[in-house]
């Protein structure tokens, strides 16, 4: 067992994760977006090809509570990054929809996401990332 608990250590990096994200300037109307913007971005850009995204799929993706991601779509919105729009399926739920600026920023969101993730794995085994996958997977089912 390490002397440091897992949860100050799982905290530690998520925010040097958040942090190395935030570095990489990515403005749009004079404000660098947030790690998590830019998150929702890839999220949005990759399921949308294949099916409708709802915020509902964001708050299960990202563990986060409804009221935090109607605050951040809200804003998202607000700047023009994305739209809500009625689904065809079920006109209560708002489908997420990509702007033009959003698509063309998506290219660089990606590379910068690749480039700290490739960072953030450095000197680990492809053996060892599948074991800690597996390890953060039985973590999360845990506190769910």
């Amino acid at each position: 067992m390490t002397s440091v608990p897992l949860g100050k250590q799982l905290k530690s990096v998520s925010n040097l994760f958040s942090r190395r994200i935030h570095q990489i300037p990515l403005y749009h109307e004079g404000e660098n977006l947030t790690p998590m913007q830019r998150m929702i971005i890839v999220m949005i850009h990759e399921r949308s090809q294949t099916q409708d995204v709802f915020q509902r799929d964001l708050e299960k993706s990202f563990s986060i509570r409804r009221s935090t991601v109607t605050g951040v779509l809200q804003l998202m919105e607000k700047r023009g990054l994305l739209v809500r729009e009625p689904s065809a399926q079920d006109g209560r739920l708002k489908r997420l929809r990509l702007t033009e600026t959003s698509n063309a920023l998506f290219a660089i969101i990606q590379k910068n996401l690749q480039e700290t993730e490739a960072v953030l794995c450095q000197g680990l085994t492809q053996q060892e990332l599948l074991f800690f996958s597996d390890i953060l997977a039985k973590m999360e089912q845990n506190l769910r």
